[in-house]
């Protein structure tokens, strides 16, 4: 090489490698994408970084995102709130949804669902290798690791509840079509597949079904990711129900964004935990991910209101006016509860159903006493307390009327968690040896998240958990978030700062580092991160987001086994 030696050099930084060794002092150059030279001495470029007093790392790997659904990938391109916070690849297809892999009736079907959203995306694709030529065409800007959803395979063969998702006994026929889906995707290059097991249409899945499909990506090397069927009273068993299909279908696997749901529940993760050492200890590749947050997916309080295919964001201003009339809420609470009843009766049902055959199968989510407050303008004191609660606190004899007099004095802002943790089993899966860090959320341009993961997770782990409570080593810390999900993907040249990989690249102040978001404002950037380089270009640059687009849609390039 002569003159200006590469694109791209990074001076004097705190290089953590990804692999959990300590940190050492060095220059990294890149050129067409890739770090062609790490070292101590001298190098020049045509830019110039000066990483003095900041650490140099891997890009942060989410194996847990939906950024593929409702098309956010083609209509958020510059993903801002996941670049901001340092994600250069995430997984996509998770919890057994998939934007791809389906028929063309189900295409359809997505279409028109995305419109009753107001996303007008015309859907041109059916299998992955459409979807990946559309996305490469749009642009993107970081990396995206497709998986195949377990669920848009079953919707796309059986149809939804009631036009045969809800069957638990297949044919031959039906299973072998789920395996056409799946195996073209893996042809495709797919990673592997998901399941959301708590789900319409999979929660109906007998085991046997999942070991099925699980020995075609197996035949693939590849890998599979399940929300499990209970993340509470049932989630012993369900993760004993994971670790079974990972050693009969002979597949690696990661349970997705591990927890234990509701006080009952508590303590169990350490059972778990111990579940997954075993299964370790006996040769059976098993992981999880996990957030660093206490309350699950964010709802708006409105949606208990409404038709589950309704949208909240498009309903509010009509539910609001008809919440003031007594007449009107007498109509809506009663709707609402025929529905929660309607679903109660169908998952007890299933149960018992299910219990005969040894599969778990949760309980059902009463709005009144699973969910808790998540935002509440008018009354912060709330925060944490179910509408039981609440309703006591208030004088108000019936919780649902409690409910909706809380909404309308937040103006329609009331939000609640979909189950919550304790801080000792976050922290305990936090620091187990086999797991990830994820965000189960998805790309924004826009501030519309209602959860505070989808623009601060990697920020808030390594700001409050490493830093401020010294739960790890700050390496041990970025091996979590870089080479071990890119090992279990079987990305092998992304994850870790080498000579040949591919230039993904954080470079943050440690002591700076810092999620900024809340349950009340959870659409704000961290702070801390100052550059963020994809593929060798620099999406992030002094905080500010590039405009670049470099992402691409990795392949997984396992051959099926002869």
């Amino acid at each position: 090489m002569t003159g200006l030696d590469f694109d791209v050099v990074i001076l004097n930084g705190i290089v953590v490698d990804g692999a959990g060794n300590p940190w050492f002092r060095a220059n990294v150059g890149i050129c067409d994408g890739r770090i062609v030279k790490v070292c101590r001495g001298e190098i020049r470029g045509e830019v110039v970084i000066d990483a003095g007093g900041m650490v140099v790392c891997p890009g942060f790997i989410d194996l847990h995102s939906h950024s593929d659904m409702m098309c956010r990938i083609l209509v958020h391109r510059k993903a801002m709130n996941r670049v901001m916070q340092g994600i250069t690849t995430e997984a996509v297809g998770n919890c057994g949804f998939s934007a791809y892999a389906w028929t063309k009736e189900y295409a359809e079907r997505y279409e028109e669902r995305l419109r009753e959203f107001g996303v007008e995306v015309r859907i041109d694709w059916t299998s992955l290798k459409e979807w990946r030529e559309r996305v490469e065409r749009n642009g993107y800007a970081i990396n995206v690791a497709p998986l195949v959803g377990f669920g848009t395979v079953r919707m796309s063969v059986l149809g939804d509840e009631g036009e045969g998702g809800e069957k638990s006994e297949i044919t031959s026929e039906e299973l072998d079509e789920m395996r056409g889906l799946v195996r073209q995707a893996m042809v495709d290059g797919a990673f592997g597949l998901t399941a959301g097991l708590e789900y319409e249409v999979q929660r109906n899945a007998l085991t046997q079904e999942l070991i099925d499909l699980c020995r075609v990506v197996s035949e693939y090397n590849g890998v599979f990711m399940a929300h499990i069927r209970s993340e509470d009273d049932m989630l012993i068993e369900s993760v004993k129900e994971f670790i079974r299909i990972c050693r009969e279908a002979g597949v690696a696997g990661c349970i997705s964004h591990h927890k234990a749901c509701s006080p009952n529940n508590w303590g169990k993760p350490f059972e778990t935990l111990r579940l997954i050492e075993e299964a370790r200890s006996r040769g059976i590749e098993v992981m999880c991910d996990v957030y660093p947050w206490l309350f699950v997916a964010v709802l708006n309080v409105g949606s208990f209101f409404i038709p589950p295919e309704k949208s909240i964001e498009s309903e509010k201003e009509e539910l609001l006016r008809k919440l003031k009339d007594p007449s009107e809420w007498l109509k809506i609470k009663s709707e609402a509860l025929r529905r929660f009843e309607e679903e109660a009766n169908y998952i007890e049902k299933k149960r018992m159903e299910l219990e005969k055959k040894g599969v778990p199968f949760r309980i059902p989510w009463n709005p009144v006493t699973y969910y808790v407050v998540a935002k509440s303008k008018s009354h912060p004191e709330f925060v944490g307390k179910n509408f039981a609660e609440i309703s006591f606190l208030m004088g108000i004899e019936d919780p649902w009327d409690a409910m909706r007099e809380l909404y309308l004095m937040d103006d329609g802002e009331t939000t609640v968690a979909l189950g919550y943790m304790r801080e000792e089993d976050v922290t305990a899966i936090l620091k187990a040896p086999f797991s990830a860090i994820s965000t189960d959320g998805s790309a924004e341009d826009e501030p519309k998240a209602l959860h505070p993961r989808s623009y601060g997770t990697y920020p808030k782990f390594l700001g409050y958990y490493v830093r401020e409570r010294r739960l790890m080593r700050m390496e041990e810390a970025i091996r979590k978030i870089t080479s071990l999900p890119a090992q279990f993907l079987g990305l092998q040249d992304r994850g870790l700062i080498r000579e040949g990989f591919w230039a993904d690249i954080v470079i943050f102040d440690p002591e700076e580092i810092d999620n900024l978001a809340t349950y009340d404002n959870p659409c704000i950037y961290p702070k801390g991160i100052e550059y963020v380089i994809v593929n060798g270009k620099i999406v992030v640059e002094k905080g500010r987001h590039t405009g670049e687009l470099p992402g691409r849609v990795l392949t997984h390039k396992c051959k099926a086994q002869q």
